[in-house]
């Protein structure tokens, strides 16, 4: 679809409980990876719902996962070990980008907690049944209004997450994907995998490696004057458009969970209208505007302020449009910027 991004049940129920926010944290991350779970997810956002059938296979190191849209069009898509196949009949082209367990989040780890802690913070919720099963709660709040808050509720026994929503500052539910029903059987078959590309007639890849994306990039880039906190670039790429006649370069600014991509390319004729100003699709937030000949494009799902800030923060090389630029990784040393609005 996301993502979208760990639990400790230690000996008993009592200890869970008890136990850290972040470690669980951590604990749900892995196990959104390593375990074995297949099941039924609704993914609610504004006025959509769907419904997704989706198995989820790890062996010998390799992650496995099938996801099969059992509303609206046909669609599936399968990834194998961080490389994604978008799976359609003849004549179709999509993506299906709605989020699974493993896509709701990056991965976590105790360094990450540690940094995020300081823009976040953690809190046990208690518990709760989802899809039949007994689950612990964690929620993730900011701790300013420049980023969305999480509640995920995870399986006590194997620490999958089972429902997760993502909630703005008032308390609203701006998207939600919880499982109605799971399993967690010891095995999955590679043919369950394997068999889904032997039916369709068509493949598209829709994900390349990230590494060479970076090399290709080489030193190209804007520089970002004072961002929101917390927030540093962590990729870089470029990439020829559609028509092959330009080239359009992709920024991912993150802040450990929360991603948001700013795209430039430059305008071969200015009389042609682009996007410019804010657009709004459920919990994903869009601004757009013009510097000389470049537009500039900001999406993310981050509050409206947020993204508008870091449109606004992008400096073009002052040599002119193609000039190699360094990209900023953090904010301008003393520069504060006010707080958003929700």
């Amino acid at each position: 679809m996301s993502r979208l991004t760990g639990l400790a049940l230690l000996l008993s129920a009592g200890i869970a409980q008890a136990a850290a926010p972040d470690a669980m944290l951590v604990r749900m991350s892995e196990a959104a990876r390593d375990v074995n779970y297949e099941g039924v997810v609704i993914y609610q956002a504004q006025n959509r719902l769907e419904t997704l059938k989706v198995v989820h296979g790890f062996r010998d190191g390799v992650e496995l996962e099938r996801v099969e849209a059992l509303t609206g069009a046909p669609r599936e898509i399968v990834k194998r070990d961080g490389k994604v196949i978008c799976l359609l009949p003849r004549d179709r082209r999509f993506t299906l980008d709605r989020p699974t367990p493993k896509g709701l989040f990056p991965t976590l780890t105790p360094e990450r907690m540690a940094q995020m802690a300081t823009i976040y913070q953690f809190e046990n919720i208690g518990s709760a049944r989802v899809a039949g099963r007994d689950c612990r709660g964690i929620a993730i709040a900011p701790r300013d209004n420049y980023r969305y808050g999480y509640q995920i509720w995870a399986d006590a026994e194997t620490h999958v997450p089972l429902k997760v929503s993502l909630v703005a500052r008032d308390g609203r539910v701006l998207e939600q994907m919880m499982f109605t029903e799971v399993r967690f059987p010891e095995e999955i078959v590679d043919a369950r995998f394997d068999e889904a590309l032997a039916e369709h007639e068509e493949r598209i890849a829709v994900a390349e490696a990230r590494q060479e994306e970076q090399q290709a990039a080489g030193d190209a880039g804007w520089r970002f004057g004072s961002l929101p906190p917390g927030f540093r670039v962590t990729m870089r790429s470029l990439r020829q458009t559609a028509d092959g006649r330009g080239v359009v370069e992709h920024v991912v600014l993150t802040d450990g969970l929360t991603a948001i991509s700013v795209f430039s390319a430059q305008q071969r004729e200015t009389s042609v209208p682009v996007f410019e100003g804010q657009s709004r699709m459920g919990a994903v937030h869009a601004f757009g505007r013009v510097m000389g000949r470049v537009h500039i494009t900001v999406v993310g799902e981050a509050p409206e302020e947020t993204i508008r800030l870091i449109s606004e923060s992008v400096q073009l090389p002052e040599a002119g449009p193609g000039a190699p630029v360094l990209v900023d990784t953090a904010p301008t040393a003393g520069a504060t910027p006010q707080q958003a609005p929700d």
